[in-house]
């Protein structure tokens, strides 16, 4: 199985060593624009993969053609982030160019590709990235609200007493400000969970926990790296997983031609099938609420390139 991690910054890197560290890849690829980086990135972890049972060729690419015939590319690269970054959008234009300039050439070098983005603002660069590629868009799939429903999950667990990963509790639509928790459908050990006020709160807490830790240490890595190691393993073994994960809207909740996180079924192929969760007025209204926020970051995205 051939992975290539394009962007091997803070979050690139950890999710590199996470995919040798599971095995997920026998042959693990690295590209960055500065290759050093790649190269020195990629001997630290083929020396990890010592202590592992797996046999992991991992690897930095001098030029594209290095990378070909991949089965699954994950696309991590982007331009600096802002110190005081409050909203993901402000990397909007410098993401889109950055895609641009990139992903034509990795998408013709592994034609049959599973794209895992993780580049930000997530929702509109994955609808961006399908453009690019011409691929079907079963075969881009966003990280999306998988690390925030993680994080909820995580605030969740505190409250309830019952472990996170037992918790079928959902945040889907847009990863940013009008994300929302899907409380009308959430259970834990088929028993509904109930939509308090203080269980409402909880996404707010989660909302902010990113931005907390990005002010402290100038970047967020581990949770979001481990939602991307999900989303590739699923697809690697054909785990048909269930994941809140940004795919092409065409349809639910009356919205259509916009990338946002709804329960999909991710297995070899990329996305299998996604479901179609009964959710309350209030939460469709939401989620309606945040396609039109996501469709005004394309339409930027778009205008960019005239």
């Amino acid at each position: 199985m051939k992975v290539t991690v394009i962007g091997i910054g803070k979050v690139g890197s950890t999710v590199a060593f996470m995919l040798a560290r599971e095995g997920l890849a026998s042959d693990l690829v690295l590209w960055n624009r500065t290759y050093a980086v790649a190269e020195a990135e990629a001997t630290d972890i083929q020396q990890a993969c010592a202590f592992t049972p797996f046999r992991v060729q991992a690897r930095a690419a001098q030029k594209v053609e290095d990378t070909a015939d991949s089965d699954v590319l994950v696309v991590c690269a982007s331009v600096p982030t802002p110190v005081d970054m409050s909203e993901r959008t402000v990397l909007t234009s410098g993401n889109a160019q950055l895609m641009r300039e990139l992903i034509p050439d990795f998408a013709a070098a592994s034609p049959d590709a599973v794209i895992v983005n993780v580049t930000n603002p997530m929702d509109a660069i994955t609808w961006h990235l399908i453009q690019l590629t011409g691929f079907p868009w079963q075969r881009v799939i966003g990280t999306g609200t998988l690390v925030d429903s993680a994080r909820f999950r995580d605030l969740l667990s505190e409250q309830t007493g019952i472990h996170p990963v037992d918790l079928k509790a959902y945040v889907l639509g847009e990863h940013g400000a009008t994300q929302f928790a899907a409380l009308s459908i959430a259970t834990a050990g088929g028993e509904a969970i109930d939509a308090t006020p203080a269980r409402e709160q909880l996404l707010e807490e989660a909302k902010q926990s990113p931005f907390r830790v990005f002010r402290a240490k100038g970047y967020t890595n581990y949770a979001v790296a481990s939602a991307a190691t999900m989303v590739v393993e699923s697809v690697v073994k054909d785990l048909r997983h269930t994941l809140p994960v940004s795919v092409l809207i065409n349809g639910f909740c009356g919205v259509n031609d916009v990338c946002l996180s709804i329960p999909a079924v991710i297995g070899r192929g990329g996305v299998c099938f996604t479901m179609s969760p009964s959710l309350s007025e209030s939460e469709q209204a939401k989620f309606r609420n945040s396609a039109a926020v996501v469709r005004s970051v394309i339409e930027d995205v778009v205008s960019s390139t005239r």
